[in-house]
């Protein structure tokens, strides 16, 4: 990576830390991963946790920087732009799925030894 790439990727962090949405999905992930590490759930388990919080990470990213780039685009308020900012529903429907999954790899295990034994 070289050093404009380093610069952009340190910004890009500097804006998304301002996002209330980032924090909250930040806090959610990581404990999901702390839940998974003290009820044992093994290492493919685990990768599956974390590369579900970096997607939704990323994506909460990328969702942030299209309401960026529409509110330059328009800065007064604009049905259009409250419309394409709406359409970019990727990231709630992201947390949805990762919440099942991730209470599928949590739960769901404990579960069913709960249930054969």
């Amino acid at each position: 990576m070289n050093k404009n790439k380093f610069s952009c990727f340190w910004h890009a962090l500097k804006i998304i830390w301002h996002e209330r949405m980032f924090k909250v999905w930040l806090m959610i992930c990581l404990i999901g991963i702390v839940i998974g590490l003290i009820v044992g759930i093994g290492m493919t388990q685990l990768v599956l946790l974390v590369a579900i919080a970096c997607m939704g990470l990323a994506l909460e990213v990328a969702n942030t920087g299209i309401e960026k780039m529409m509110d330059v685009i328009n800065p007064q308020y604009s049905e259009k732009v409250k419309i394409v900012k709406d359409l970019y529903g990727a990231v709630p429907a992201f947390v949805y799925s990762a919440y099942v999954i991730s209470w599928l790899i949590l739960v769901a295990p404990k579960i069913f030894e709960m249930m054969v034994n």
